[in-house]
């Protein structure tokens, strides 16, 4: 099932974006966050990883990112460019060169970043040719802005034009500060409306919903034995998902446990 567009950024500010992108020549867009250095992996606790582990209260150390197929909110145009995202990622991802060099590397060079027009493999080309004729799409962009107050987590906005690569490149080019300044704008506009569904804690079940249900009642005051007698769970079973918790949000202690679930969005 692909995933869902989020329902806390309303239609207006879609229709908003999407007619001050339309003078350079685009189409659509979905918005999420993930972490800033990406990899197609799961999530590992900090002790677990060779990572600088900062004080900042709001920082929270996901140093290795889960598949991105689990995501199952997005900021989107509508819910057909999802569709597309979904089938891209299970069927060619793997293989488009283009996909493999949209990491750190090629965003510190270009941002935002148009892909490669067919970046496939030959065997591959034609059905991956098919697919975005199928959604209308000739040009894909990339554009990352980093969240603000969450260091390690990045703003990712995937934008797609039914225009030729070159054209669209042209289109960029003579007003490419605005185009950069429009993007940052409704990125924090995203990020500020919709960042309960889309931070990547929540968004990529970094958490299993258990462990999330369990937080949320030690945040309402629950004992660990209170809470798996509302849970039927031993109270072993409800501190090992507190400590894997702790692990993965950095928390020192079950009341910096809280604070940082309620700062990432999970309550």
């Amino acid at each position: 099932m692909s995933a869902q567009q989020s329902d806390l950024v309303c239609d207006r500010i879609i229709e908003n974006f999407l007619e001050k992108l339309q003078p350079f020549g685009i189409d659509r867009f979905y918005y999420c966050i993930i972490p800033d250095e990406l990899s197609n992996v799961c999530i590992v606790p900090d002790e677990q990883a060779n990572v600088h582990t900062g004080d900042s209260p709001e920082e929270l150390h996901v140093t290795k990112m889960i598949d991105l197929k689990k995501m199952r909110f997005a900021v989107a145009s509508d819910p057909e460019i999802l569709k597309f995202r979904e089938e891209f990622l299970h069927r060619f991802a793997r293989n488009d060169e283009g996909y493999q060099l949209s990491g750190p590397a090629i965003r510190k060079r270009h941002n935002p970043y148009v892909w490669p027009q067919n970046s496939m493999p030959e065997r591959r080309k034609k059905s991956f040719e098919q697919l975005l004729n199928l959604y209308n799409i000739n040009t894909r962009i990339s554009f990352y802005h980093p969240v603000k107050d969450k260091k390690g987590w990045i703003g990712f906005c995937n934008l797609f034009s039914s225009k030729g690569r070159e054209e669209v490149i042209a289109n960029m080019s003579w007003a490419s500060g605005e185009l950069e300044t429009l993007l940052r704008e409704f990125a924090e506009t995203f990020n500020a409306l919709a960042f309960k569904t889309i931070n990547p804690i929540s968004n990529f079940r970094v958490l299993s919903p258990t462990c999330v249900e369990i937080l949320s009642l030690v945040a309402q005051g629950c004992s660990s034995e209170e809470v798996g007698k509302q849970l039927y769970m031993s109270e072993r079973g409800v501190n090992y998902h507190l400590d894997r918790a702790r692990a993965i949000l950095t928390a020192k202690n079950r009341t910096n446990l809280v604070s940082k679930a309620y700062q990432s969005g999970l309550l």
